[in-house]
């Protein structure tokens, strides 16, 4: 049985950013084992994302990017939104993936094997992976691929699930310059909210997306029905080519990763909680939290267990009481996000959304909530945990 210094479980989003921010490090030296039961070959991914400035690891992969977005709400509210210092960025899955691994491609310590893993373990002499083509060890296991629970009644559990279609147009349909960021004119159809989403690559084409916020998935035949008529009714395109179609299930729920009790397996990526609950944004998340751990493997040698302080409480509990208000339907979703949106600067939101704002920030966006129906569920969220 081969024993690394490293063993990345799972060659996703958060596997390969971790693997690629260690390959930015001494600790390229590492021997490093990535297993993944599939080769990243096809563009199977989507991400999108807002940062300040285009000096970051993954610009030279940013397949499109704006400086405004434009919002469809409720009571006909309608604007495009100026991101201030935010740039509103696109990359797609196989450019990721290609570009990470042409990088750790470059480090002989760095071995890839294409297997499925059958059992992770955490054990007195490091962290243990039994796979179909073998077994081994490392000092420690990264895992993103033992999915979370998803069955605690004492947390709030959702999914973000979506379609989209990439689509061409014979006519110039499309605006370069302006993607929709997110389109509620769509029927809602109770519990939840969904809207629609349109990424624009140049006058003619643009992917365009379906996306819902609920607590089950749709048939399948339901997400092309909808996007037909989302495509059809609100953009007003009649004659279209699907070129390439993805569909996505995030989960959006506040139940912690279930590894305090593990030393040498770390849970990283959806696994470990990277991604946002309230909103099923992971990117950026994914980059910030990978690169506290290779730090961490640089200072003191170890991963650090994160300890709760009161404002990550705070920030956790507002995401709890988001999931609580959609969940138990107290207020329209679509009207919530409309309210966030409209009486807020857009960079103000957007840095709140990345957990980045103060507690003076984080009061004035939340008294532009309806306070009635996110008290009630502040304190039912408060009382399932209790």
């Amino acid at each position: 049985m081969k024993r690394y210094d490293y063993i990345i479980a799972g060659s996703g989003l958060a596997g390969l950013s971790l693997a690629y921010h260690i390959n930015q490090s001494i600790l390229r030296n590492k021997s490093i084992l990535i297993i993944d039961k599939e080769a990243k070959s096809k563009n199977d991914r989507t991400w999108c994302f807002w940062e300040k400035g285009s000096n970051h690891a993954f610009d030279p992969i940013v397949y499109r990017s704006w400086n405004q977005v434009y919002f469809y709400g409720a009571r006909n509210f309608a604007k495009a939104l100026d991101l201030g210092d935010y740039i509103y960025k696109w990359i797609r899955g196989i450019d990721f993936y290609d570009f990470v691994l042409n990088d750790l491609r470059t480090n002989p310590n760095i071995t890839f094997l294409t297997a499925t893993i059958e059992r992770i373990r955490d054990t007195a002499n490091g962290g243990f992976v039994i796979t179909d083509q073998g077994q081994f060890i490392a000092d420690y296991v990264f895992d993103s691929v033992t999915p979370l629970k998803l069955d605690n009644p004492e947390r709030h559990n959702m999914l973000q699930h979506f379609k989209g279609w990439e689509i061409t147009t014979p006519h110039a349909t499309f605006n370069p310059d302006c993607p929709i960021m997110m389109d509620y004119r769509v029927e809602q159809n109770g519990v939840g909210v969904r809207f629609g989403y349109v990424l624009p690559i140049d006058a003619h084409r643009a992917l365009v997306e379906y996306t819902l916020f609920s607590d089950k998935l749709l048939p399948p035949a339901e997400y092309d029905a909808e996007l037909h008529t989302y495509i059809r009714d609100y953009l007003k395109i009649e004659d279209f080519t699907i070129e390439h179609e993805e569909f996505g299930v995030i989960p959006m729920t506040d139940e912690p990763a279930d590894d305090k009790d593990q030393k040498y397996v770390i849970r990283i990526g959806t696994s470990g909680g990277y991604v946002k609950a309230s909103t099923g944004y992971a990117f950026n998340r994914t980059q910030r939290f990978t690169q506290q751990l290779v730090g961490q493997l640089l200072t003191v040698g170890a991963p650090v267990r994160p300890k709760k302080t009161l404002r990550q409480f705070f920030k956790g509990l507002l995401d709890s009481t988001l999931l609580n208000v959609l969940l138990y339907n107290r207020y329209p979703g679509k009207k919530v996000f409309t309210r966030l949106y409209k009486r807020n600067p857009t960079p103000r939101l957007l840095a709140f959304l990345d957990e980045d704002t103060h507690l003076v920030d984080d009061l004035r966006i939340m008294s532009t909530v309806p306070l009635g129906a996110f008290t009630r569920g502040m304190i039912h969220a408060l009382v399932k945990r209790i």
